[in-house]
């Protein structure tokens, strides 16, 4: 084997690797610690002043799979979260819902926790940190998989959240900036789209749709307040902003039953009113994308219809070419077709030829080439006509009548055996 398909081959491989799983080794030595620590830009620091933040305020990470979108959320001077910037990603792994195992290619969905030990300052993808799948919640349902990143290289990815160099060089910053100023730790938001009621509705069918419905509830109590959801996970499910009033049961359990717990009245009643118009919302969109689909089908079937009507047009026979009339003439309306045929060539029927006249002599060929009327028939033909001059309508010059001959034929100027015989005039 030749070297140098010995280095493609080895090319391949090494990327195929680095494509195949974004698992960042925290300990790894490649690239520096230079860009980790390089200072914010001024443009973002600008927006930062615009929107009432410092770069030391807190920050929150929103992730939505299906918009391809990170968006970047920092407490401003009223103690809410605003967002700052959102950021187009290069890629996600896998496809709309949860991940489950390790190698199974996907993005997680949920509620995960970024602590300053997360952050890697030498990824091999430039710069990273890990989003801290899998959490309490994945892990009551016993999902595998570590070190799921969010990270540069705009590459394909196997699972985590890959950005530009640049983008993720400046996430990496506003983070380091918060832990700076005081963060112990910051929360990651990730959904599979906009948890809008448009979105839900087209969604509908998904097998996941319930645990969407789930964590819609922390993606409406931040839509609601603008302020980090408490998580906490029970039952195998996530609750929000609850409080424990049994004090002799103030853990959650993520797999065992939910303690006795309330959710402040005010912010229970502020997203109980968005859940209900989200709700009424769902349902015109349903309606609306139902309604869409019934279009659609009329509209299928009545071309398969006007598709099958046509074909059974083009099958029909066509019309074929008829036989010449006799002696060449040009047919009229008077005059049937002794045969057709089809445009494929075959034989058609047709109606059978009317009886000829008595005489089609050079009078009504005339008459016929000319388009006009038919004339009266012929004299009867004289004695001296024969066989030929009866069938082809050549008539022999008429002789004067003989009183002698009439006695012997019987009267008439025809001989008595054309009288006997059927087949003469």
């Amino acid at each position: 084997m030749k070297i140098e398909t010995v280095l493609r081959l080895a090319a391949a491989a090494v990327m195929g690797l680095f494509v195949a799983s974004c698992q960042d080794e925290m300990a790894s030595t490649l690239g520096g610690p230079g860009k980790a620590t390089r200072p914010l830009n001024a443009k973002i620091v600008a927006q930062m002043d615009e929107k009432g933040m410092r770069k030391e305020d807190p920050i929150l990470v929103r992730a939505f799979k299906q918009e391809a979108t990170l968006e970047i959320w920092k407490r401003d001077r009223t103690g809410r979260f605003a967002l700052l910037k959102s950021y187009p990603m290069c890629a996600w792994g896998g496809t709309l819902g949860p991940k489950i195992k390790e190698g199974d290619k996907q993005s997680p969905e949920g509620f995960y926790t970024v602590t300053p030990g997360r952050m890697n300052p030498n990824s091999q993808f430039y710069l990273a940190y890990d989003v801290g799948y899998p959490n309490a919640f994945d892990r009551a349902f016993g999902r595998t998989g570590a070190a799921v990143m969010v990270h540069g290289g705009c590459t394909g990815s196997a699972g985590c959240f890959v950005m530009t160099d640049e983008q993720v060089e400046e996430i990496y910053g506003l983070a380091r900036e918060a832990f700076n100023g005081g963060q112990k730790s910051f929360q990651v938001q990730a959904f599979p789209f906009r948890m809008t009621a448009e979105n839900l509705a087209k969604n509908r069918k998904n097998p996941n749709m319930a645990f969407w419905k789930n964590i819609k509830q922390g993606y409406d109590h931040f839509e609601v307040t603008k302020l980090e959801p408490k998580v906490e996970v029970c039952d195998k499910r996530y609750v929000f902003d609850a409080h424990t009033t049994d004090p002799n049961s103030t853990m959650f359990n993520p797999t065992g039953a939910c303690p006795a717990y309330e959710v402040p009245s005010e912010l229970k009643t502020a997203v109980a009113a968005k859940e209900a118009e989200d709700d009424k919302a769902f349902k015109v969109a349903v309606a609306e994308i139902e309604d869409q689909a019934r279009q659609a089908e009329d509209r299928a079937r009545k071309m398969e219809e006007r598709a099958i009507a046509d074909a059974r047009e083009k099958a029909k026979p066509q019309p074929g070419v008829k036989f010449a009339s006799w002696l060449g003439a040009k047919p009229d309306a008077s005059d049937e077709a002794v045969g057709d045929f089809s445009a494929a060539g075959m034989p058609v029927a047709v109606p059978l030829p009317k009886a000829s006249p008595r005489s089609f002599g050079p009078t009504r060929v005339a008459a016929v080439q000319a388009g006009g009327v038919e004339v009266a028939p012929a004299a009867p033909a004289a004695a001296s006509e024969g066989m030929a001059d009866r069938l082809f309508g050549f008539v022999a010059p008429q002789k004067p009548a003989d009183p002698a001959a009439q006695a012997v034929h019987g009267g008439d100027d025809k001989p008595l055996w054309k009288k006997i015989n059927p087949f003469g005039g």
